[in-house]
């Protein structure tokens, strides 16, 4: 039992007799309050948050009140937030014939809200012997931004006490729960303990344990570089002298000592990604366009790796760059024009077409460009959790694996802490896996994170990124308590991956969206303590921390 809920014991009792047997079919919960909400965690969706639970004295499920849209704030939602699956037991007053049930769900996948995987019901007419009268192990759906309602027939059977049993994604948010029936016993069989397992046996995923090669993906230290804000004034689009810092190591007069980073993984920021522009065509090509732009990004970063490879007498001395696959949203009308044709995104094939368009443009036009400097080794798939609520994930992720490795390139992924799916990255066909530990962001998340998170990628063969973010200097070198906070939680990154082995393996670093740049802007840093994460960072990197 979750301590978040308030749950009344489901046992054996005397039965009430109904006042008058009627044999109308009707939504038998309407009013009925919630008897009490069990959880069961899997492995792949730790991490709820009580407070976001909805407990079990709420009537949003049996009100009568539909939510008028799909709009997860609504109030008319019951709200789940992870952990696993969910029992949610409701008691009739009186034995009753049930033959049905239905319920709707919302999915907004910009911010995680999600359908449930499958839905099993369980009825009994003691509180002890529950049969399972009907269970659907696909429950998905195809398009973001709607409303999906779930609905089931079965046999007339008797019940007293009706169980929907649910497996929870991210957030949930169920609206008004219906049982059909009615008082009528005649023809309704008994239920009968049937013994089946009330949550589905999920395969336990092959475990590898041991972290990635190093160089598994041709680069052994990579920088998530955001390289396109379009809310910024100046797009943030990255320069030359914000590249030189991260591709070498400067000492303190800004002299090129060592290399540094070695791989450049170009990506946008969150807001173009969610914005309308994110999700279509024209905003698509003008990602594709900054990439390129001159004298900024890809080309600002071929001048840095020359200027390196010229100072170290390393004239062929290049970097690895990789490019984001973004994601293909189904909740607009339509997409755009992607060669001579319109795409809506109202079937896989569309939306396969875009992800291939994307693959083939980018490299198309960094072929077509003058890059000596630097080398194309792969992409990356944006999105930071497998959505399984789509039922078309798995063969789009799989297609654009494929493609990508068909071009003799890799493809790779950065899931959030314990995201769905990230124990079984390897069947998408992922080159290689990367978990964020994620705890940076949250200063009530214990150091004992980062060790769990070096836990959980060796034994699944991930690697482990590196995080950091808001670190403010005024002009003469003083730094705020919230900034030195976040310095000292990033040293503890490094830390721990020279204890637990993730220092051996492939690195990614996330340091900030467009412009951040946090680490590396250490270098030319007044405050010593600052400096010193820059120069933690590169020993880190080099493997002598």
């Amino acid at each position: 039992m979750s301590s978040y809920y308030t749950n009344k014991p489901i046992k054996n009792e005397p039965l009430v007799s109904v006042e008058r047997v009627s044999e109308e079919r009707k939504n038998l919960l309407f009013g009925i309050p919630i008897h009490a909400i069990e959880e069961k965690e899997f492995f792949n969706a730790k991490g709820e948050r009580a407070h976001m639970n909805y407990d079990t004295d709420c009537l949003l499920l049996t009100d009568g009140e539909y939510s008028p849209n799909n709009d997860y704030r609504n109030k008319e939602w019951f709200h789940i937030h992870r952990g696993g699956g969910r029992i949610i037991t409701f008691k009739l007053p009186y034995l009753c014939a049930v033959d049905g049930f239905s319920f709707n769900t919302c999915r907004n996948d910009e911010v995680g809200v999600r359908t449930p995987i499958y839905v099993k019901i369980r009825v009994s007419a003691d509180g002890e012997n529950f049969e399972t009268v009907y269970e659907n192990n696909d429950t998905r759906s195809s398009r973001d931004l709607h409303t999906h309602k779930i609905t089931g027939e079965f046999n007339k059977v008797k019940a007293l006490y009706v169980q929907f049993v649910l497996q929870v994604t991210h957030h949930v948010y169920i609206d008004e729960l219906e049982l059909f029936g009615c008082t009528d016993l005649e023809n309704a069989k008994e239920p009968v303990n049937d013994g089946k397992c009330i949550f589905n046996d999920f395969p336990s995923p092959a475990e590898i344990n041991e972290y990635p090669p190093e160089d598994i993906l041709g680069a052994k230290n990579i920088v998530l570089a955001y390289n396109y804000r379009p809310v910024a004034e100046d797009n943030g689009l990255l320069t030359y002298d914000n590249f030189l810092p991260m591709a070498a190591y400067l000492d303190k007069d800004g002299i090129i000592t060592d290399t540094f980073m070695d791989g450049f993984l170009f990506l946008p920021d969150v807001s173009f990604e969610f914005s309308p522009s994110g999700k279509g065509a024209e905003g698509w090509r003008d990602y594709m366009d900054s990439i390129f732009e001159k004298d900024k990004n890809l080309n600002a970063l071929e001048k840095a790796a020359r200027d390196i490879g010229s100072k170290l007498n390393m004239p062929d001395y290049k970097v690895k760059v990789f490019f984001p696959i973004l994601y293909t949203y189904t909740a607009p009308d339509e997409f755009g024009m992607v060669n001579g044709e319109n795409l809506v995104f109202d079937n896989p094939e569309s939306r396969k077409k875009a992800i291939k368009w994307l693959i083939d443009s980018l490299i198309e036009r960094y072929k077509n460009g003058d890059y000596p400097h630097t080398e194309l080794e792969g992409f990356y798939w944006f999105e930071e959790a497998l959505n399984i609520t789509d039922k078309y994930e798995k063969e789009i992720v799989l297609f654009a694996c494929d493609y990508v490795k068909s071009k003799g390139l890799k493809c790779f992924w950065i899931p959030y802490y314990c995201a769905l799916g990230y124990e079984d990255w390897q069947s998408y066909g992922f080159t290689s896996a990367c978990m964020q530990p994620n705890y940076m962001f949250d200063y009530s998340i214990p150091k004992d994170r980062l060790y769990e998170t070096a836990k959980h990628a060796h034994r699944m063969g991930m690697s482990v990124e590196l995080e950091v973010w808001k670190i403010y200097e005024d002009e003469n070198g003083n730094i705020d308590d919230d900034s030195r906070e976040n310095i000292r939680r990033f040293i503890e990154y490094l830390e721990a991956g020279k204890e637990t082995g993730y220092m051996e393996t492939t690195k990614m670093y996330y340091q900030g969206s467009a412009h951040g740049c946090i680490i590396t802007k250490g270098w030319n840093s007044k405050n010593e303590y600052y400096r010193q994460m820059y120069d933690k960072t590169y020993l880190f990197a080099k493997k002598k921390l």
